[in-house]
């Protein structure tokens, strides 16, 4: 008799309604490959990891809050089984700095200024000044997902906005700084999927009405969407600055258009992104044979 290959999708306790039906897709193309998957939390102590042929870091949405502790898991589990994505490109990622070593490849970003001390107005005007900002501007950690920690301001309410960094920098020890993209009210941001380190498939993320993210659980709507080559050259060239070599099972690089650069890198999503599986399920099947070889398994005839 066959054995089915275990494997963890691990979640988290009280994630705040963002899964969107992400795991439950994935597993439907997963189980007919002969993958018995569950859904342990990271953070559960009474786990056994080392049970399982594989972890898949997939909605560990609440991280950034205990992020020492989250690293300290992910080394763990890296010890004990196989990891997706490995300790060292989640360590990579987990700190947006990882932007400069884009920028350092010649990867086209946002325009970005840091801030790694505590600022005044002034301060957060000369960042916003130093990335061709205008009148409006976005702070955000270091350290953060899902949005958390963003914050818009513009130059009359540098003061608050000024509080705001300096808060953030306390926790985290910086935020970057970034004009505030006028094409993500219209355009939205392109999310680029590749697997295996190709890519299966590109959605589309619009905002809703006067709101600027993008998220499904701020009114934002997802729609499918066939990427140029531009846009995957850039895909490819982010993951391959901070993938540690091999390609990372999984990969999410979001995209937005800057006047006078196009297409450019806002994120690279190599922890825990939403996939998109339930308007790709083609992509499920993709990971399931990429996982597969990784472990060395046989999927069942015409898999």
């Amino acid at each position: 008799m066959t054995v089915q290959p275990r494997i963890a999708l691990a979640t988290c306790g009280a994630h705040p309604g963002m899964i969107a039906g992400d795991d439950e897709a994935l597993i439907e193309r997963l189980a007919p490959m002969g993958f018995a998957c569950a859904r342990p939390r990271w953070d559960d102590s009474a786990v056994d990891w080392a049970s399982y042929d594989a972890v898949l870091i997939r909605t560990t949405w609440d991280y950034q809050e205990r992020l020492d502790a989250f690293l300290a898991w992910v080394d763990r589990v890296g010890g004990a089984t196989r990891l997706f994505n490995p300790a060292g490109v989640v360590r990579a990622n987990v700190d947006k700095r990882y932007l400069r070593t884009l920028e350092r490849d010649g990867v086209p970003i946002v325009p970005t200024a840091w801030l790694e001390g505590e600022t005044g107005a002034a301060g957060l005007l000369g960042a916003l000044d130093e990335v061709g900002g205008g009148e409006m501007g976005a702070i955000k950690p270091v350290v953060g997902a899902g949005a958390s920690g963003l914050l818009l301001f513009d130059r009359t309410d540098a003061a608050r906005g000024a509080a705001h960094a300096n808060g953030q920098i306390a926790v985290c020890g910086g935020v970057l700084v970034q004009p505030a993209v006028a094409s993500v009210r219209t355009r939205g941001e392109l999310s680029v999927v590749l697997i295996d380190g190709e890519a299966t498939h590109a959605v589309r993320k619009v905002p809703s009405g006067d709101e600027w993210r993008v998220q499904i659980e701020f009114g934002g709507a997802y729609t499918l969407e066939t990427p140029g080559d531009t846009e995957l050259d850039i895909a490819r060239r982010a993951v391959a600055a901070l993938g540690g070599g091999e390609a990372p099972l999984y990969a999410r690089i979001d995209l937005v258009e800057v006047d006078g650069i196009g297409p450019a890198v806002i994120e690279v999503e190599l922890i825990e992104p939403e996939l998109f599986f339930p308007q790709a399920p083609g992509a499920g099947d993709r990971l399931g044979r990429a996982l597969a070889r990784r472990l060395g398994v046989e999927l069942p005839s015409g898999r």
